[in-house]
């Protein structure tokens, strides 16, 4: 029996034993948008109580649980996501236009005809709002700043399009301009008063010639049953199979938020549409809804809490009980913040204090808790995808007032992105999707594509007959921002493994991107499998 438990922690702490991957094209869909009978309840999860669970409860009942760390279970062969109902492979895989960028989820970039008709005053979260319908009858939510003049209409329309890009189902939201008189009240009970719209309009801000600045955002289709949770699955949804926590997609959802500082990650801001059919049935889609929370609120009641978003908890614990053991002496990054050029707009948003290791969302997450080192570098690699043009064509969508305004924040998202990169993409290999044209095996190098390296060399090494411990070294060289690799033109077996290490002169050496293939009796090659090994 000692002897039994022995070999069994030798094998826990070894790892999984290597093995292969079968001969087949890997999954890019996976097909979770199956029609079923049976339109799921609505599920409605009071912001306040998902603040204290969060927060206390569900730490508490986790104290003394021990949970193996282990992967996000939806990934394909090639280390990615496939597109489902809760993602869509964008950016990540294929180029996007700044201008492509800029249009998001919207059908076209000019404002609904108007007049617009108010229907029903909005009752949830914290920006002010109404509900109403354009001249064509289309439904949208209007939304005002509440904090900072234009941050929250800006963040609404940026980091909608940014997880838009990223491959999120999202909202059309649009940065508008409204007259008094273009804004007609309906008569019924759901309606809000005229002094309520009036109201509105006094918090919103006002432009020299009566105009006031808002966020509109188009309705998505389907019928709204609640938003999905960061954890755990839907019970009445036979499609939602693998629990929120374990998806891969919502794990690696920390990093654009960190990015952003979206500190308001919670389910209140997402949503699952049920999508229903002539016949009755439907499935559901799932939704990203709310970012207007990114970059730097204000809270007037708190200017401490202002200055720690994203690098504390609302309720932080942790920090809690160091500044008790410590009587205070620990340094915080927020002590003594100061806003930046921009300050008026973005608050205390900034590069100098952003941490990739420590970013903290309002209150703890689920699924962001449970993030491994291969989620974070996934979604990193996606962002590096976004180019200095790309950001200040999504930033030119704000409409800010002041030129000065947009180059802050294309400043300031380019510098978080250096920093995630940084961190991301020199551990695991940032290489990617590989592809066999005969004899010769190419990857994407994204530090390359990126302009994140501008030098590269490359390592690269073959297991023929894999699992085994020969090896044949193979030669590598760049080519544009690709790393390539001479293969065997007679391959002694069927199935070889190929290590190609990315090296930057005098800073990084990566992990390998480990490289499973097929050699077919044609004599060249197929890629079935991709693996990131911890360097």
């Amino acid at each position: 029996m000692k002897r039994y438990i022995a070999a069994l922690l030798l094998l826990t702490a070894c790892g999984a034993p290597q093995h292969r991957f079968p001969l087949a094209s890997p999954m890019w869909v996976d097909d979770d948008r199956r029609v079923f009978a049976g339109r799921p309840a609505e599920i409605d999860t009071p912001a306040q109580w998902d603040r204290i669970d969060h927060t206390i409860f569900r730490q508490l009942s986790e104290l003394w649980l021990y949970e193996r760390e282990h992967e996000a279970i939806n990934v394909n062969s090639m280390d990615e996501v496939p597109s489902s109902s809760w993602f869509t492979n964008r950016i990540g895989l294929s180029p996007m236009s700044p201008e492509r960028l800029a249009q998001g989820a919207c059908i076209s970039a000019s404002a609904p005809p108007r007049p617009w008709t108010v229907t029903r005053a909005k009752t949830s979260g914290t920006s002010p709002g109404l509900f109403i319908e354009d001249a064509a009858g289309q439904s949208y939510l209007f939304k005002v700043d509440f904090d900072l003049p234009e941050r929250g209409t800006a963040a609404d329309s940026i980091a909608t399009r940014l997880f838009w890009a990223v491959g999120y189902e999202t909202p059309c939201n649009q940065v508008v301009f409204l007259q008094r008189d273009e804004l007609l009240l309906r008569e019924s009970e759901d309606a809000p008063s005229l002094e309520d719209v009036e109201s509105l309009f006094e918090q919103a801000v006002q432009l020299e010639d009566g105009r006031i600045r808002g966020s509109l955002s188009r309705l998505v289709a389907g019928d709204p049953i609640g938003g999905w949770l960061f954890e755990g699955r839907r019970e009445d949804d036979p499609n939602d199979l693998i629990n929120h926590e374990d998806r891969r997609e919502v794990r690696g959802m920390y990093v654009l938020s960190a990015w952003l500082n979206h500190i308001d990650t919670r389910a209140e801001n997402n949503l699952d549409m049920w999508i229903e059919q002539p016949d009755g049935r439907g499935y559901v889609q799932h939704y990203v809804l709310d970012a207007g929370d990114s970059f730097g609120q204000i809270f007037p009641q708190s200017i401490v809490m202002s200055q720690s978003f994203g690098l504390s908890h609302y309720v932080d614990f942790q920090h809690m009980m160091e500044d008790f053991l410590t009587l205070g002496i620990a340094d915080r990054g927020w002590y003594g913040a100061e806003r930046g050029p921009a300050g008026d707009v973005f608050g205390y948003y900034d590069i100098a204090r952003f941490d990739p290791n420590d970013w903290r969302n309002g209150y703890p997450n689920p699924a962001f808790e449970r993030g491994s080192e291969r989620d974070k570098a996934w979604m990193a690699r996606i962002l590096a995808r976004f180019g200095l043009e790309h950001l200040r064509a999504v930033v030119a969508t704000a409409r800010f007032s002041r030129e000065s305004s947009a180059e802050e924040l294309v400043r300031i998202l380019r510098g978080r992105q250096g920093r995630l990169l940084e961190r991301y993409l020199t551990r695991l290999s940032p290489l990617t999707l590989p592809r066999a044209t005969g004899h010769r095996l190419c990857l994407r190098d994204v530090a390359l594509e990126s302009g994140f390296r501008s030098e590269r060399h490359y390592e690269a090494v073959a297991y023929p007959g894999w699992p085994t411990d020969r090896t044949t070294p193979l030669s590598a060289e760049r080519d544009g921002t690709m790393a390539c690799v001479s293969l065997p033109e007679a391959p002694e077996q069927e199935y070889w493994v190929v290590d190609v290490i990315a090296e930057t002169p005098g800073r990084e050496r990566t992990g390998a991107a480990r490289v499973h293939l097929y050699a077919t009796e044609q004599g060249d090659y197929r890629v079935v499998g991709l693996e990131r090994p911890d360097p």
